[in-house]
This record gives structure tokens, sequence and C-alpha cells, in this order.
């Protein structure tokens, strides 16, 4: 499996890698490591072998037959600052798409042992079990807030929405956001839309039960500025803060 072959890569660094910069300076953002690049060119070469034609993107570079049908997006190493930090929330992240439309999500958190998977139609699963969104309220709801804002009105956004919510973590690893949503251990995450970090996670929390849009409430697409992703019972209070900041 593509996704456990990444994994082991990780693995194999995870407390003894060097960091490095995309960019000039110190930059969370901007974090890369040897990691990253040997995860990205293991599952690409595994997709390649399996299912030739089909395209690829990848975090670290990969850009190949963007306009076929099925296209992989790749995130070989989401979380990347708390796996060079030794803190065990980090994961590999494939989501497949047809003709733009997430089918399959698969996300491996090889520190924790814990994979989560879904295709569509099939429901969502973490290790073997299915797995559901919770029925919690706002009230009572976690937020899983993005760790650096950039601009104004988004820091409005956050403020509204962690006054309303129960609870806020920021852990910078969407890949295991997503999955806690899924799982029904958290409700909300709200951010930029960046697809290799969220098409798996799309699949596999619409296929537990979740919802997600754009800010305004839309269908997510590839192209949506942002994603929101929560549960049924709470996605129009969400927007209704969302557009009222």
């Amino acid at each position: 499996m593509a996704v456990k072959a990444g994994g082991d890569v990780l693995m194999r660094y995870y407390g003894n890698v060097d960091t490095e910069f995309k960019g000039q300076g110190f930059d969370a953002a901007s974090m890369v490591s040897r990691a990253d690049r040997e995860s990205e060119d293991v599952i690409v070469k595994i997709i390649n072998a399996n299912f030739p034609g089909h395209g690829i993107f990848g975090e670290e570079g990969t850009n190949e037959n963007m306009s076929a049908e099925y296209v992989w997006y790749i995130d070989p190493l989401d979380g990347t600052s708390n796996f060079l930090r030794n803190i065990p929330l980090f994961g590999v992240s494939i989501g497949v798409t047809k003709d733009g439309s997430p089918v399959c999500g698969v996300l491996y958190f090889p520190a924790l042992n814990l994979l989560v998977e879904a295709s569509l139609g099939e429901g969502a699963y973490a290790n073997n079990k299915q797995i559901t969104v919770s029925e919690r309220s706002l009230s009572q709801a976690l937020y899983y807030s993005g760790g650096k804002y950039k601009s104004d009105h988004f820091n409005q956004i956050h403020s509204g929405l962690a006054a309303t919510s129960g609870i806020i973590k920021i852990i910078d690893a969407s890949s295991y956001e997503l999955a806690q949503i899924a799982m029904g251990d958290a409700e909300i995450y709200f951010l930029d839309n960046v697809p290799h970090d969220v098409v798996a996670g799309v699949c596999i929390v619409r296929e537990a039960g979740g919802v997600v849009t754009n800010e305004k409430g839309e269908p997510w697409t590839l192209d949506s500025k942002k994603i929101l992703v929560t549960t049924e019972k709470l996605h129009k209070e969400l927007l209704s803060i969302i557009n009222k900041s």
C-alpha cells in the first residue's frame, strides 16, 4: 500500500532529520525535510507502476498528467512542523479525484498506528472500524484552527468561531484534523483550501456523514478559496458566523 510505504519512510527519519526551508529564513509553513521528498518519491513510483496514465500532484513537486480522468493528490508528510519537533501528529495523505471530485481517500499516521480511509459510497473506516461524525452542539464542538492568520478579516472570522465553540486546538496538520472530524472527535475545520492537503480528508469526512463546503456554503471544489469541514448539525450555524464577520 502506497500510503504505508510513505509512512515507513517517515518513521525511518522520525527523531533524526534536519530541518530545511523552501524559502529564505524561518517560516513554519515552508519547513521541509529529506523525509518529505523520499516519501513522495516512493508513493509516486507505486502509483505509476499500478495506475499508468493517472495524474499525480504532490506537495514536493510532482505534477504529472493533470488532465487525466483520475488524479492523485499527495501530501507525503502532512504536519511537517510536528514531525520535525518530534510530535507524533503527522501523516501521509493520499486522495484520488475522478473528473475533479474526490472518490477515494487514505490517511496514515504511522507514529499512532492509525489508518483512516474511505471510498465513494462505501463509508469511512479507522483501522477497519466504521466511523461517523459527531452530533455535538456548537457549545461543545472542537474547532481545529489554523496556526497563522494572514488578514484582519480572517482573524475576525476566527474570533467568531472561537467565541462560540466549546474547545479550540491548533495542531497544524490538516490530515489529522479532518480524520478527527470523521471519527467524531472534533467538529470544525475552516482554513484556506489547499487541495493536496485535503482531498483525502474531504472524501473521508463526507463518507462519515460530514459536510464539506466553501465559506458560502457551496459544495467544495478543488478551486474553492476556503474550505469548511463540519457536521450537518453545525453547518448552517457556522456559515452564519463566518459570513457575519
